[in-house]
């Protein structure tokens, strides 16, 4: 019994390893809003994440997944700079009360955290992106 229920606990770990390191992306792990989640209209979410490493924090909003050269998804719904709180960096989107902003918009959107940090002496890509969350405006 002990040994089938160590056995059981050791698959299971091995199995959400993968998914766990999967959120995270040249130290920067998402944490608000998770993939597949919604945020209300009319009212501006915090994007939070963590970030492991120096250099400036910015987040895009788009409403496609689609990354640029640089690996970093447009910026058409919002962009701005993230600032450290405590162990998290935080952005909140200005909030515009029209209907045809972004926020009173339902619908599918994406975001994704980058840094700004040329490492190596290689200035030709200083965007260290992290991975594409999508989530949903309701």
């Amino acid at each position: 019994m002990f040994r089938t229920t160590v056995v059981l606990a050791l698959t299971a770990a091995i199995a959400a390893a993968p998914a766990a390191g999967a959120a995270t992306k040249n130290g920067i792990t998402p944490v608000t809003p998770k993939a597949g989640k919604s945020v209300p209209a009319g009212k501006s979410p915090k994007f939070k994440m963590r970030v492991r490493g120096s250099g400036q924090v910015w987040v895009h909003v788009c409403a496609s997944a689609k990354k640029d050269a640089d690996g970093v998804i447009c910026s058409t719904a919002s962009i701005g700079q993230a600032k450290k709180s405590g162990s998290l960096f935080v952005y909140t989107p200005k909030f515009f009360d029209f209907p045809e902003f972004w926020l009173n918009t339902p619908g599918t959107y994406h975001w994704q955290a980058h840094r700004i940090a040329c490492e190596g002496g290689d200035t030709s890509d200083c965007k260290q992106e992290g991975p594409v969350v999508k989530f949903k405006v309701k």
